[in-house]
Protein backbone atom coordinates (compact mmCIF):
# COMPACT_ATOMS: atom_id res chain seq x y z
CA UNK A 1 0.00 0.00 0.00
CA UNK A 2 2.90 2.60 1.21
CA UNK A 3 4.90 1.70 -1.97
CA UNK A 4 1.49 2.69 -4.41
CA UNK A 5 0.98 5.58 -2.41
CA UNK A 6 4.47 6.36 -3.16
CA UNK A 7 4.22 5.74 -7.17
CA UNK A 8 0.77 8.17 -7.53
CA UNK A 9 2.77 10.59 -5.79
CA UNK A 10 5.88 10.77 -7.95
CA UNK A 11 6.34 13.61 -10.18
CA UNK A 12 6.75 11.28 -13.33
CA UNK A 13 3.32 9.88 -12.91
CA UNK A 14 1.98 13.10 -13.82
CA UNK A 15 4.08 13.08 -16.63
CA UNK A 16 2.52 9.86 -17.74
CA UNK A 17 -0.54 10.88 -17.56
CA UNK A 18 0.10 14.81 -19.23
CA UNK A 19 1.39 12.63 -22.26
CA UNK A 20 -1.58 10.24 -22.38
CA UNK A 21 -4.27 13.00 -22.52
CA UNK A 22 -2.26 15.37 -24.86
CA UNK A 23 -1.07 12.14 -26.89
CA UNK A 24 -4.94 11.02 -27.09
CA UNK A 25 -5.84 14.54 -28.06
CA UNK A 26 -3.61 14.29 -30.56
CA UNK A 27 -3.84 10.98 -31.90
CA UNK A 28 -7.59 11.36 -31.82
CA UNK A 29 -8.15 14.80 -33.62
CA UNK A 30 -5.56 13.61 -36.36
CA UNK A 31 -7.01 10.64 -37.08
CA UNK A 32 -10.55 12.29 -37.35
CA UNK A 33 -9.33 14.52 -40.04
CA UNK A 34 -7.15 11.97 -41.95
CA UNK A 35 -9.94 9.01 -42.13
CA UNK A 36 -12.36 11.07 -44.51
CA UNK A 37 -9.61 12.50 -46.57
CA UNK A 38 -8.01 8.91 -47.13
CA UNK A 39 -11.33 8.06 -47.83
CA UNK A 40 -11.95 10.64 -50.78
CA UNK A 41 -8.71 9.89 -51.96
CA UNK A 42 -9.42 7.25 -53.58
CA UNK A 43 -11.37 8.72 -56.31
CA UNK A 44 -9.10 11.63 -57.39
CA UNK A 45 -4.99 9.65 -56.82
CA UNK A 46 -3.22 9.40 -60.15
CA UNK A 47 -0.15 6.46 -60.27
CA UNK A 48 2.65 8.70 -59.71
CA UNK A 49 0.95 10.22 -56.44
CA UNK A 50 -0.43 7.12 -55.06
CA UNK A 51 2.98 5.84 -53.63
CA UNK A 52 3.20 9.15 -51.47
CA UNK A 53 -0.13 9.39 -50.30
CA UNK A 54 -0.05 5.56 -48.93
CA UNK A 55 3.23 6.65 -47.31
CA UNK A 56 1.49 9.58 -45.24
CA UNK A 57 -1.42 7.26 -44.24
CA UNK A 58 0.85 4.85 -43.16
CA UNK A 59 2.88 7.39 -41.06
CA UNK A 60 -0.47 8.58 -39.47
CA UNK A 61 -2.06 5.52 -38.80
CA UNK A 62 1.57 4.23 -37.04
CA UNK A 63 1.33 7.33 -35.04
CA UNK A 64 -1.71 5.58 -33.67
CA UNK A 65 -0.80 2.79 -32.96
CA UNK A 66 2.41 4.15 -31.51
CA UNK A 67 -0.01 5.79 -29.32
CA UNK A 68 -1.53 2.62 -28.09
CA UNK A 69 1.45 0.72 -27.78
CA UNK A 70 2.62 3.52 -24.93
CA UNK A 71 -0.29 1.41 -22.66
CA UNK A 72 2.10 -1.64 -22.72
CA UNK A 73 5.54 -0.90 -23.41
CA UNK A 74 6.18 3.05 -22.87
CA UNK A 75 9.47 3.96 -24.20
CA UNK A 76 9.15 1.45 -27.36
CA UNK A 77 5.33 3.41 -28.08
CA UNK A 78 7.36 6.49 -27.75
CA UNK A 79 10.05 6.01 -30.28
CA UNK A 80 7.48 5.05 -32.58
CA UNK A 81 5.57 8.03 -32.13
CA UNK A 82 8.35 10.62 -32.55
CA UNK A 83 9.70 8.63 -35.81
CA UNK A 84 6.45 8.71 -37.55
CA UNK A 85 5.76 12.06 -36.27
CA UNK A 86 9.34 13.35 -38.09
CA UNK A 87 8.30 11.42 -40.81
CA UNK A 88 5.07 13.40 -41.23
CA UNK A 89 6.40 16.87 -40.75
CA UNK A 90 8.47 16.40 -42.99
CA UNK A 91 6.51 14.95 -45.34
CA UNK A 92 4.39 18.08 -45.21
CA UNK A 93 6.65 19.62 -45.51
CA UNK A 94 8.00 18.26 -48.73
CA UNK A 95 4.52 17.95 -50.40
CA UNK A 96 3.88 21.98 -49.51
CA UNK A 97 7.12 23.32 -49.50
CA UNK A 98 6.30 25.79 -46.66
CA UNK A 99 7.67 26.25 -43.16
CA UNK A 100 4.44 26.67 -41.97
CA UNK A 101 3.24 23.36 -42.58
CA UNK A 102 6.16 22.10 -41.16
CA UNK A 103 5.94 23.59 -37.48
CA UNK A 104 2.40 22.44 -37.94
CA UNK A 105 3.13 19.19 -38.03
CA UNK A 106 5.69 19.41 -35.12
CA UNK A 107 3.68 19.14 -31.97
CA UNK A 108 2.76 15.60 -32.85
CA UNK A 109 5.80 14.48 -31.31
CA UNK A 110 5.25 16.57 -27.85
CA UNK A 111 2.94 13.71 -26.24
CA UNK A 112 5.73 11.09 -27.54
CA UNK A 113 8.56 13.22 -26.18
CA UNK A 114 6.88 13.57 -22.62
CA UNK A 115 6.61 9.59 -22.70
CA UNK A 116 10.62 9.56 -23.34
CA UNK A 117 10.67 12.09 -19.80
CA UNK A 118 8.73 9.81 -18.19
CA UNK A 119 10.84 6.66 -18.90
CA UNK A 120 13.97 8.41 -17.66
CA UNK A 121 12.45 9.93 -14.22
CA UNK A 122 10.91 6.49 -13.85
CA UNK A 123 12.98 3.71 -15.15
Amino acid sequence: MNKRLKYQDHPSHFMLILARIVGFLIAGVYILFILPEFISNFDTLNNKSEFWVFLFYALSLTYGLGFLLTFWKIKAGAITMIICSIGIALYGFLDSMRWEVFLLLIPLCFSGIMFLIHTRKNP
